[in-house]
């Protein structure tokens, strides 16, 4: 929780009005009258207290409290953010009883009119980690081990620490389209990182980069302070790093060549470091590094736009971070399939070399041990781990580009598309006793143990309100060898912002959910809860299309498992069915150091930037996007954790569009599979950042769980169910506001 903060003396605040009311027979609405987020904190029959941060609904934050019955004495009070003076303060605490006569508390509050100084706070929402939930253990506590710090503030120097990877050409050259893409031997000696060592910021003249490596440099360069005037690569200062010894190089800057002037706090120092390899080098030994903005007096790394004809850098606006500080400079080098195989801008030191090494393992074939992309030596402590039976040899066979997958033709085995299958015992779903958990129609010997296809599409048309016509498809399937009685296909993902998604607290996810639908609006999100197949815990659902996995490492280790046949600490038993041969015993074939590497590989991945902020059409995209009600289960922001023990991810403000609850979408996407605690019909709501980069790193568009969606339109019009309301909304809407609404998603 933000800490009370308090007025200076003669100074004073209109406090909102708050207040209870009834709900229910057993619930109570406790809102109050502020568009600024809020807390609840509250005691019921003088029990322990609860903390929750409430939800805004028009220009009234509210929670509802459930459990209560008739004569059951809540007290509570209100901690919330004001503009007015830019400061958390709480009002006086007040009572409510249920089910009594008299009219609930409404009071007004009195903010309190100490003498100290306002909360200087960032205004993020509280990461709520004291607040209730539900029956899930949380992932992360203040007990977590912590990874170092990005940013050190200490009396002489703030220090930020940032990693990097070598780069074909520079950020804005778009002819060369060499920018975002990895090179041959990209995990062989080729990152480093840096410390920005800023005593302009504590009053002192200069900034330090000191630049630590894997491996000797020679001549290396340091260019700060962007010029692009006569080519979009120039700097206006131009050094070289100085050897402290073969993995430690320092340079230093106290002139701001730009303005012309000593450097000092506020200046826009964008950093780009030229990689030279001490020969002899394995391979090419002469590269660019990725571009950084750097504010002077800030601390951290901020993602910056290129502004006017030179793409000068400037800070993009907090609202175009989608993902905090892992968020992606806007892309200038026309790359768009290598988008979502970014670092994260804001990358540790520590997971620098490890990222590039668990994305070798990404792309590499468990049988052959070949990557995927030339230049690159064969890994053969990897190869021969494929399972007799698969869906594919890698993870980035599934996962091209790191993007969504695309329906395959009709009539051929599918790729980029898992089939989980199972059998009804009861309500429960159990794996199918001949093909497991998944069906897998590739085998490295023998006959596989089934195949599905995609024979046709049928379709069925409709017309919005205005007349024009509009018409969706779904998938029909036809099995050999093995039917299965229950089945869903699922379509490859995106991956990027996994790692930000886990780090979400439980408890912000509690406070979203509305499981019988109290407040009356017709959203009746749910937690899904899930056994944790490491310690046995209940744990928060929040990755798969039913959120049937709690974290990174188990859906990781779920794929590598059912899709690829290669056993884990994690899940060391094969997915198995009696049409298996030789599928028996345990064993862990990827090593945990190995499966660590792929799993921060994954989690680390930068997310991109929003864009169009000032379009107008997007701008009216979004307000509809808010008042057709698609907000109430895509929610726009969270936040993460401060104990997630990864430093990229903790503590930010993320932009993801998802709630991580089971809704109820009606029949038209309902499944005959029910997955843990979601029925057929229930899905995780789909996070939308990074969205309207589908087509460009895709190739193509498909969504929804089986990529029966062509585009964004057909998305939305399958919805139903919970999101019934919303998507007659959309059909009632103009061309033009549809158009708008569409613009506004392609710009996440």
């Amino acid at each position: 929780m933000l800490l009370m903060g308090i007025l200076g003396a003669g100074e004073s605040l209109a406090a909102p009005t708050y207040g209870a009311q009834s709900s229910g027979a057993s619930s109570a609405l406790f809102y109050i009258n502020s568009t600024s987020w809020a807390d609840i904190h509250y005691r019921v029959n003088n029990g322990g207290q609860v903390n929750v941060r409430m939800t805004l609904v028009g220009s009234q934050n509210q929670y509802t409290v459930t459990g209560l019955t008739s004569g059951s004495v809540v007290t509570y009070n209100f901690t919330y953010w004001d503009a007015a003076c830019n400061c958390a303060f709480d009002t006086a605490t007040a009572t409510y009883t249920h089910g009594s006569s008299s009219p609930p508390d409404a009071g007004t509050g009195t903010p309190d009119a100490g003498s100290g100084t306002p909360d200087a706070g960032t205004g993020t929402p509280d990461a709520g980690t004291g607040g209730p939930t539900g029956s899930a253990v949380p992932l992360f506590n203040s007990t977590t081990p912590l990874e170092p710090a990005l940013v050190e503030n200490t009396s002489t120097a703030i220090i930020t620490h940032v990693g990097e990877r070598v780069r074909d050409r520079h950020a804005r050259e778009s002819q060369f389209q060499a920018y975002d893409h990895f090179l041959g031997k990209y995990f062989v000696n080729r990152t480093f990182y840096v410390d920005i060592i800023d005593e302009v910021a504590k009053g002192g003249s200069q900034i330090t980069v000191n630049m630590h490596t894997v491996y000797p440099h020679d001549g290396t360069n340091f260019r700060a302070f962007f010029r692009g005037l006569n080519t979009v690569a120039e700097y206006f200062h131009n050094g070289t790093f100085t050897r402290v010894n073969d993995y430690l190089y320092t340079a230093s800057v106290n002139y701001n060549a730009k303005e012309g002037r000593a450097i000092r706090v506020g200046d826009r120092m964008e950093i780009e470091i030229g990689v030279f390899l001490k020969q002899p080098v394995d391979g090419r030994f002469n590269y660019y590094s990725g571009a950084w903005l750097y504010i002077v007096g800030q601390g951290g790394i901020v993602p910056f736009e290129g502004v006017g004809s030179t793409l000068d850098s400037f800070p993009l606006p907090e609202t175009a971070w989608a993902g905090g500080r892992t968020t992606q400079n806007y892309p200038y080098s026309n790359e768009p399939a290598e988008r979502f195989m970014q670092m994260a801008l804001n990358l540790a030191p520590v997971n620098t070399q490890t990222f590039v090494e668990g994305r070798r393992i990404h792309h590499t074939d468990f049988g052959t041990g070949a990557h995927s992309e030339a230049d690159n030596p064969v890994f053969t402590e990897q190869a021969n781990k494929l399972g007799n039976s698969y869906i594919a040899r890698s993870c980035v066979a599934c996962h091209v580009n790191n993007g969504r997958g695309l329906p395959p033709a009709t009539n051929t085995t599918l790729t980029n598309l898992v089939v989980k299958v199972g059998k009804l015992s009861g309500s429960t779903n159990v794996s199918d006793p001949q093909l497991g958990a998944k069906l897998q129609p590739r085998s490295v010997s023998g006959t596989p143990e089934a195949d599905v296809k995609i024979t046709s599409w049928t379709t069925t048309n409709g017309t919005f309100s205005d007349g024009t016509a509009y018409q969706l498809r779904k998938p029909v399937y036809a099995f050999s060898n093995v039917i299965p009685t229950n089945y869903s296909a699922r379509m490859t993902p995106q991956l990027v912002g996994l790692g930000l998604l886990e780090a979400v607290p439980e408890s912000a996810i509690f406070a979203l959910a509305d499981p019988n639908d109290a407040n009356g609006d017709g959203i009746s999100g749910r937690m899904s809860t899930v056994v944790d197949p490491q310690t046995g815990q209940t744990r928060m659902g929040r990755f798969g299309w039913k959120a049937s996995l709690a974290r990174v490492r188990h859906q990781v280790a779920d794929a590598l498992n059912g899709d690829m046949g290669v056993t884990t600490s994690v899940y060391r038993s094969l997915d198995c069915g009696s049409s298996q041969q030789g599928c028996t015993g345990t064993s862990t074939e990827l090593s945990d150091a190995d499966l660590d590497k792929l799993v921060r590989y994954i989690s680390l991945l930068g997310v991109n930037a929003r864009r169009n902020l000032n379009d107008t059409q997007a701008q009216r995209g979004e307000t509809l996007f808010q008042s057709a009600g698609c907000s109430k289960c895509h929610t726009a922001s969270l936040p993460t954790s401060p104990y997630h023990p990864n430093s990229e991810l903790r503590s930010q403000t993320i932009r993801p569009y998802t709630d991580l609850l089971l809704h109820d979408m009606g029949s038209g996407l309902a499944d005959n599979l029910p997955e843990g605690t979601a029925s057929g019909s229930e899905w995780r709501t789909a996070p939308l950042w990074s969205i309207g980069w589908t087509a460009g790193v895709s190739g193509g568009e498909a969504y929804l769980h089986d990529g029966r969606a062509r585009n964004l339109s057909e998305a939305i019009l399958w919805h139903g169910g919970e999101g019934e309301a919303s998507k007659q909304s959309f059909v009632r809407m103009s061309a033009a506001d549809r158009d708008a609404l569409i613009k506004f998603l392609q710009s996440l």
